[in-house]
């Protein structure tokens, strides 16, 4: 991004480290939180936890804002429908795409267990930078490293521990764009295989041509940006089809929501006027 953000340097997905700094300056720069997180500042590290302080009013910019606002709402969204999750009974949590989330290291009901699942290389960077910040690892947290060119998740969760007969709860936040549309439908296909309750949330972008022009020219400067980093966005949906596609996958409940809704249910009535922007949409799909 700019030099606002600590440096990435060699790691498996550099936005794991943008996205983490944009969760640490919501917890700095926006109130009311949209989304709490006692330990976002904390894995940065020193110096990543002073980069962010010291490059402040630069993430006041309206990229900065709307990106926030986005990662924001995402992760607020995904905890509530967890929490409705467990209310039913759910008692697996999956992580997909984990990067440097801290969600598994807050306080969790007993009986929980939660799997992170990411690249091997990833998993290690965040192991380190988990230890070098004096973050313990909970006992009903276990890693599941996998490599989709060497093992299926289904396979990996199987060998980590899962128990597919029992329902589970997946999140799966900033992954989907980064991915052929292939690999996202098998990832899809397999959670809508599991036990009847389980659920999945997970953002997506939108495709082009349902975007106004003003998105359309502020998601060509983002997925520039990310591209520049190796990690270019390759996968779009169309809201108007999507959920009838998840649908034929198998799954019998499918929400979608888009920018209007979420502002108007997480963002409405903020004195400090941050938006979620058009570029993705959030879907909570039920099996």
């Amino acid at each position: 991004m700019t030099d606002a953000t600590p440096s990435t340097g060699d790691i498996a997905k550099p936005s794991a480290l943008r996205v983490a700094a944009l969760r640490a300056v919501h917890q700095l720069a926006d109130s009311p939180l949209v989304y709490p997180d006692p330990l976002a500042l904390t894995i940065l590290g020193p110096a990543g936890e002073a980069a962010v302080r010291a490059n402040l009013a630069k993430y006041h910019a309206p990229h900065f804002r709307g990106l926030r606002a986005s990662l924001a709402v995402r992760s607020r969204l995904a905890a509530d429908q967890w929490a409705a999750a467990r209310h039913r009974g759910v008692r697996q949590l999956v992580i997909l795409g984990a990067g440097l989330d801290t969600f598994a290291y807050r306080p969790q009901d007993d009986g929980v267990a939660i799997f992170e699942v990411d690249l091997p290389a990833m998993q290690a960077w965040k192991r380190h930078r988990l230890r070098a910040a004096g973050i313990a690892e909970p006992p009903a947290l276990t890693f599941v490293p996998l490599d989709f060119a060497a093992a299926t998740l289904a396979a990996a969760l199987a060998a980590a521990g899962f128990r597919p007969a029992e329902p589970a709860f997946f999140t799966w936040l900033g992954v989907t764009m980064y991915l052929p549309a292939d690999a996202v439908f098998a990832q899809l296909r397999y959670i809508a295989s599991l036990a009847p309750g389980s659920a999945v949330v997970f953002d997506y972008a939108v495709a082009p041509a349902r975007l106004s022009p003003r998105e359309r020219a502020g998601l060509e400067a983002l997925a520039g940006r990310t591209a520049e980093h190796g990690e270019p966005w390759q996968t779009f949906f169309d809201p108007d089809t999507f959920a009838a596609v998840l649908r034929s996958l198998g799954f019998a409940a499918v929400d979608d929501f888009g920018p209007e809704q979420l502002n108007e249910h997480y963002l409405a009535g903020r004195a400090d006027g941050l938006r979620k922007n058009g570029l993705t949409h959030i879907i909570c799909a039920k099996v």
